[in-house]
């Protein structure tokens, strides 16, 4: 039997991840299936257990690859005098500028930390958000955009942690004001606590 190379293991991988992007956009999280998603991909339930052990491991995976993608994007390989504004264009352009993103992610965290199978892909998803974001917002620290003084790992937790009950609120359609509301007032809490009096003029809209 021919040996796999790993560039088709690669494409396998992320043939089976666009397949559930297109799935999660036409259903939603809690109506898609691993049947639905191996259909769309066109691989048998074999071979997606041998990249996904399940569902909750694939959704986390496509989270942290649109996380990647959207923080790429933002950045726009900016040099690291634009770690900063590159970061709250991030924030309010990308993570807080889709309830649909918010109510994904807050799903699947939902979700799968009450199942043993979940419990360990969304630890992974946690470190993952703190380990990509910390660096950065110590660089924008640096670069002297955002405060010096600030605790980085735990500034990006509790970003994390408002956005994360945003998207459980807005699953539940139980805003009393709204999502946009709420996400514009957390960019200015953001820019009067976190950004350096010094630079708020370079900020548009602050």
């Amino acid at each position: 039997m021919p040996k796999v190379s790993e560039e088709h293991r690669r494409a396998r991988r992320q043939r089976i991840l666009e397949a559930a992007r297109t799935c999660l956009e036409r259903n939603g999280y809690h109506e898609v299936t691993t049947r639905e998603v191996v259909a769309e991909a066109g691989v048998s339930t074999g071979t997606f257990y041998n990249y996904f052990p399940s569902k909750e491991h694939l959704y986390a995976a496509l989270a942290e690859q649109a996380l990647g993608a959207d923080l790429a994007a933002a950045l726009g390989g900016a040099p690291r005098a634009e770690t900063g504004p590159g970061l709250l264009h991030f924030l309010r352009e990308s993570l807080l500028a889709d309830p649909n993103w918010a109510t994904t992610v807050a799903s699947l965290r939902a979700r799968a930390s009450a199942t043993p199978a979940g419990a360990e892909p969304v630890a992974r998803l946690n470190h993952v958000v703190i380990a990509t974001f910390a660096p950065l917002v110590v660089a924008a620290g640096e670069e002297g955009f955002l405060r010096a003084d600030l605790d980085a790992e735990a500034l990006v937790e509790l970003v994390d942690i408002v956005w994360d009950g945003m998207g459980r609120r807005a699953a539940d359609d139980a805003f009393q004001s709204s999502y946009a509301r709420v996400a514009r007032v957390l960019v200015q809490v953001l820019l009067d606590g976190a950004v350096s009096p010094s630079r708020r003029s370079e900020v548009p809209n602050a």
